[in-house]
């Protein structure tokens, strides 16, 4: 976390309305992890619900009562954010690690049989999908390696950067899909609140990623023609790829 940046965080009620909230959008995410869609004897929906209107409210009214006690020096600004900021690194990762155990002990990507047996124009979305992902086996367990590698670079700071990209590019995939494959809103929220959550941990180090992706000159050599030489290059790659692939569809009859 750059001090420039936590400063500017503690000095801003709207930023830490935003810091707070989000810790308790990624704490509500264990809760209904936890939960399990009620399948949990132990902690049913009525508890896990209760739990997470809490602490929702919570988020929303403990940015002010900091701000005012920031105001009057009788608390550390630059503390209480370190907490938030730590408890949605450990909460986003204790989420994503879990959706991935459950791929490896076969909790996810599973198809009931009298749902698979349907012809594939009776299924839905959702089960497409699912069946879809859980035809490969290696597959499944690619994907619950990724969420609990990226799960565990998140806990170290010197490799919460790197983890974080690695899980948003997943993680964002995994929310369009859940959208415009109309999978269970559960899933849908799930995915939603993870992607914010990973998208918050790499906001402080924003200024960085510009530089190293916009900024930074690449060592591969180059041909050295002039930049309308290489502009045309550049449109040609896509204007005669999409001239083959209009022709392809012309000798579809």
């Amino acid at each position: 976390m750059s001090e420039s940046f936590s400063l500017a965080f503690s000095n801003s009620l709207f930023k830490k309305s935003i810091t707070s909230f989000i810790f308790g959008l990624e704490f509500s995410a264990v809760m209904l992890l936890l939960g399990n869609g009620g399948n949990v004897p132990w902690l049913p929906p009525v508890l896990v619900f209760s739990v997470i209107g809490f602490f929702l409210v919570s988020s929303l009214l403990f940015p002010f009562i900091w701000h005012f006690l920031e105001r009057r020096q009788k608390v550390n600004s630059e503390k209480i954010f370190g907490f938030l900021y730590g408890g949605i690194r450990y909460c986003t990762a204790f989420n994503l690690a879990g959706f991935g155990w459950k791929k490896y002990y076969g909790l996810q990507f599973v198809v009931p049989e009298e749902v698979s047996n349907r012809a594939m124009n009776q299924q839905t979305g959702e089960w497409l999908t699912w069946f879809y992902f859980g035809y490969s086996h290696t597959y499944g367990i690619l994907i619950a390696s990724i969420q609990i590698i990226g799960s565990t670079l998140l806990l170290f700071r010197k490799t919460l950067l790197f983890g974080a990209l690695i899980l948003f590019t997943l993680l964002f995939n995994l929310t369009l899909i859940n959208i415009f494959y109309e999978m269970n809103a559960g899933a849908l929220l799930q995915s939603i609140l993870l992607t914010i959550g990973v998208l918050f941990l790499i906001l402080p180090d924003y200024k960085k990623l510009i530089t190293f992706f916009f900024e930074t000159k690449t060592l591969l050599p180059s041909f050295h023609f002039n930049r309308l030489v290489k502009n045309a290059i550049r449109i040609s790659v896509l204007v005669l790829s999409l001239a083959f692939t209009i022709y392809l569809k012309s000798l579809i009859r």
